[in-house]
Order: structure tokens, then C-alpha cells, then sequence
């Protein structure tokens, strides 16, 4: 009786143990936001919505592990950047901590001024144009704009700055346009707070922005929302996200105030990765217990985290196996504020 008990003790948790998911498969200690340094030595940049001095980064700031060329991380006294990786579901990760000194040091662009325009360039290339010190990719890779106005996709406004609709946008298409079904749209405020827009129509959406006024400084649409308050969101299916089929993925994320989280999964075009679903994804987000916000950006071969590799001062440096680089049309990127003596 008691050898029939142990056998049935042992098959349950055998079973448990078969059931449960690979969450913390070869899983990395996650590294937190690195704390700004204090201020000495130098003077802070005038950084403003419209207007980007493209001061840094700084060769000296840059901070490296022992024997290492790449580094871990940046720390000045405007911004701290702390890299992480990790493992889940067969796919390894890519994060990046970011702390800012200033909400205005948040920051998109984009390759043309007009949307109708689709100039493409890498990544690290446009990012080295800003001189950003972190950045990913944006929404743009899928936009199919035409006149101003794009036959699905949101409102785009950069710097306050509207790009759709354009000025140019006839009342015949920007009518058209508010009639057609709106996605999760994101908001960066000008308290660098990222807000997610919810509505039936693009029009709707288009017109709580405009409510915001001036503390809406830049807004895209491509989504969905995976994090709302701190609630991950789970049992997204869409063709269009390819929520079911395993890919490459990325967000961007709020963990506090003027504190973000970039995160970048491989795709099974990685050696060694499967990728992940999109609800997989949502679950690799959760496990990170400060996100109060997260927003889906473009996946696939667009997912880009630029940073320094080696000498390179921009790069791409997720998904290093592969080598694969995809041309972007957009990028959030962090700028530096601090100009040492």
C-alpha cells in the first residue's frame, strides 16, 4: 500500500513538473534601472518637445564588465542604460533598463518628414543620426500611406507635430479615415508617461488626443496594448500581430516614473530560438513585476535594439546570432542631456 502511494506521489509531481511552462528556463537574475549619478562635473542640455541639441553619448560614460568590449550599460547624470538578458519558452531575450533625467529626453523620429515619403534606413543608422544613446524600432515598417492619410493604420504625431493626419489630409479622406476601427493607440505625454488611447474608431481616438492638448507630444498606433496598469493582457488573436505564430517580438514598457523598459525577444530564424507567440510574450512581460505599461511595437525581422557593440557606437545588438537587419522608417530613442566639463 505505502510502495502504490509513493509511485502515485512521484507521478503527480513528475506530472507537474512535464506540464509546467519553460518561464524560467536557463533564466537570467533581472537587472533593475541603474540610478542617475549626481550632477558634478558638467551642466545640463536644454532639451525641449521640438528640439534635440544631439549632445552624446559620452565615450567616458559607457560602463563594462572586466575584460569585456561591449558594455553592460551607460550612466550619466541625464540617463542610465543597464542591459539584461534571459530565457523563456526555447527563446532567448534582449532588455534594456532606461532612466532619464527629463521627460522631454524621450523622443521618435522618423527618416521623412511625410509619411507619404518611405525613405528606409537601418536602424543603427538612424539612431547615429540623433545620436541616440538607446533606441528601437517604431511602428512605420508596415505603414502603407497614401496622400496623407493610410488606408488602416492610427494617428502619428511626432514632437507635437501631426504627421496623420497630414495638413495636406483632404476633409473627404480625413472623414473616411475617423469612420474606419481604431487599435490601441500610444500616447508619450510631455511627463514622458506612456498612455494607451482605447476606442472603436480612429476618429475617436484622434479626438481624445487632440483633448490632451499640448501634453500629447508624440502618439502611434500599432499594438495592442499588452500591459494597462499594471495588468498584463492575455487571448489576443489577430493575423496582423501573428499572435499565434512564434516571431521575433518587441515593446516598450513603463516601469515608473521617467523609468522604461525595452524589451526584444529572437524569432526562430535564431540560432538556437524558437520565438514566441504573443501571449507568450505578454507572459515573459508579467514576470517582470514593476511594468505598469507596455505597448507591442513592430515585430519580426523590425525588431531593433540599438546600443553600443564594441566600437560601434550604434548597433544592433539583439538577436546577434542571426546578423539579420531589416531597414526601418522610425525609432523611439533616449537622448543624452549632460554635457561634462
Amino acid at each position: 500500500m505505502r510502495n502504490w502511494i509513493r509511485k502515485s506521489l512521484l507521478w503527480l509531481v513528475t506530472l507537474c513538473f512535464l506540464a509546467a511552462p519553460a518561464l524560467g528556463e536557463d533564466y537570467d537574475d533581472q537587472v533593475m534601472a541603474l540610478e542617475l549619478p549626481a550632477a558634478e562635473g558638467g551642466q545640463f542640455a536644454t532639451l525641449t518637445a521640438q528640439s534635440d541639441p544631439f549632445i552624446g553619448p559620452h565615450e567616458g560614460h559607457y560602463l563594462f564588465q572586466p575584460g569585456e568590449k561591449s558594455p553592460y550599460g551607460y550612466a550619466d547624470p541625464s540617463i542610465t542604460v543597464n542591459l539584461g538578458t534571459g530565457r523563456i519558452y526555447k527563446t532567448n531575450y534582449m532588455y534594456a533598463r532606461v532612466k532619464i533625467a527629463s521627460p522631454a529626453q524621450i523622443r521618435t523620429v522618423t527618416t521623412e518628414d511625410s509619411l507619404a515619403k518611405t525613405t528606409k534606413v537601418l536602424g543603427s543608422k538612424l539612431a547615429g543620426r540623433v545620436k541616440a544613446v538607446v533606441a528601437v524600432n517604431g511602428v512605420l515598417e508596415a505603414d502603407v500611406s497614401s496622400g496623407g492619410v493610410a488606408f488602416v493604420d492610427g494617428p502619428v504625431l511626432h514632437h507635437g507635430a501631426w504627421k496623420r493626419p497630414s495638413a495636406k489630409t483632404s476633409e473627404a479622406k480625413l472623414n473616411n479615415w475617423k469612420e474606419e476601427q481604431g487599435r490601441d493607440t500610444l500616447v508619450i505625454d510631455d511627463q514622458g508617461n506612456l498612455v494607451v488611447l482605447e476606442a472603436e474608431s480612429w476618429g475617436e481616438i484622434y479626438s481624445k488626443i487632440l483633448d490632451m492638448g499640448d501634453s500629447a507630444v508624440n502618439a502611434f498606433a500599432f499594438g495592442p496594448a499588452l500591459v494597462v496598469e499594471g495588468e498584463p493582457r492575455y487571448g489576443y488573436d489577430s493575423r496582423q500581430m501573428s499572435s499565434n505564430r512564434p516571431a521575433q517580438r518587441m515593446a516598450i514598457c513603463q516601469t515608473g516614473p521617467l523609468e522604461y523598459l525595452l524589451i526584444t525577444s529572437e524569432g526562430p530564424e535564431d540560432p538556437g530560438s524558437t520565438g514566441l507567440k504573443l501571449d507568450q510574450f505578454v507572459e515573459l512581460l508579467a514576470s517582470f513585476p514593476d511594468i505598469e505599461t507596455a505597448y507591442n511595437l513592430d515585430g519580426g525581422a523590425s525588431s531593433t535594439l540599438v546600443f553600443r557593440k564594441g566600437t560601434e557606437t550604434w548597433a544592433k545588438v539583439n538577436c546577434p546570432k542571426s546578423g539579420k537587419k531589416r531597414q526601418l522608417r522610425d525609432l523611439i530613442y533616449f537622448a543624452d542631456a549632460w554635457l561634462p566639463d
